[in-house]
């Protein structure tokens, strides 16, 4: 799973390219020519899109592939990127959503990467009734899906994953962008939704896919009934989270760490190896490795006992 999280990640598009660009971006059509597929910025790869519509933190200088840009940081880039490609637009979020939601809504545009192919289910799996599986996503081994779950495009469930009734793998997450001309847009959930061997997911518990990032789950974690996974949350190995657990979008959690009852930890944070979060806790900042935290907001307390080992 480590492997998996410092991979890059890009979406390929398949053969017989989209048909038509979307208005936001038809200015442009002659540079779209031998575009193979869409990442991040600072992951795309020679000939993969993807927009830049602030001052970037980071980049890579032999970055060859096809960004979308305001006129303001197209200078910068223009330093930074020289071999890019820079297409200079009003406003690069909403074209590239424009773009990625007709690639979706054709079937233009591949599953990530980072799962291997061939999609399928495997012989050795077991499935609940009522339950539904899209054709792209990959099932492995002796896994066992409850009745009436739901697993999406994009979901690669590892050897010996166990899913509860009524969960759903895959789902898209809360997301939305105004674009310049007034326009309330959804970001397209390009990315997946990798749970690692022997997790064990609760009843109606709800995973959600990522935009441009996957969200992984680690190995033999255990998560609980009702709990919620938001996109692009990294999830460490061996972790315990009990009933009722929230967890915002592009958090990332380390091994070992044990969530109580209740516990919500809010997007974009950074929870150490071995954290103990009491129930109920609500968690705004960041946490370091072994610490004990509880309350709302939570604070650092005694150490607790919680999880399978107490």
């Amino acid at each position: 799973m480590t492997e998996i999280i410092k991979n890059w990640e890009s979406f390929a598009l398949k053969s017989g390219i989209f048909s038509e660009l979307p208005e936001t971006l038809r200015a442009h059509a002659a540079q779209f020519s031998g575009l193979r597929g869409v990442a991040c910025f600072g992951k795309a790869e020679k000939d993969e899109l993807c927009y830049c519509d602030r001052s970037p933190k980071s980049w890579r200088d032999d970055d060859e592939s096809v960004i979308l840009c305001t006129p303001e940081v197209e200078k910068e880039l223009a330093l930074k990127t020289p071999r890019a490609r820079h297409l200079v637009v009003d406003d690069p979020r909403a074209g590239f959503i424009d773009l990625t939601r007709q690639l979706l809504a054709s079937n233009t545009i591949e599953v990530t990467a980072l799962i291997p192919r061939p999609f399928g289910i495997s012989v050795t799996a077991r499935i609940g009734t009522q339950s539904e599986i899209h054709p792209e996503a990959r099932i492995d081994d002796d896994v066992v899906i409850g009745s009436n779950c739901t697993i999406h495009r994009g979901v690669w469930l590892q050897r010996g994953v166990k899913i509860g009734d009524g969960a759903v793998i895959g789902a898209t997450g809360i997301n939305a962008y105004v674009s310049r001309d007034g326009r309330l847009l959804d970001f397209p959930h390009l990315a997946g939704a990798i749970i690692g061997a022997g997790v064990s997911i609760g009843a109606n518990a709800v995973v959600m896919r990522g935009v441009l990032t996957s969200t992984v789950i680690g190995a033999e974690n255990i998560i609980g009934n009702l709990c919620n996974i938001g996109h692009g949350v990294r999830l460490g190995e061996r972790c315990w989270m009990s009933v009722g657990c929230l967890i915002g979008g592009h958090t990332s959690i380390g091994d070992g760490a044990t969530l109580g009852m209740g516990s919500v930890i809010r997007d974009n944070l950074l929870i150490g190896e071995n954290t103990q979060i009491g129930m109920g806790s609500v968690v705004v900042k960041n946490i370091a490795a072994r610490a004990s935290v509880f309350g709302n907001p939570a604070r650092s307390v005694t150490a607790i006992k919680a999880g399978p080992s107490r």
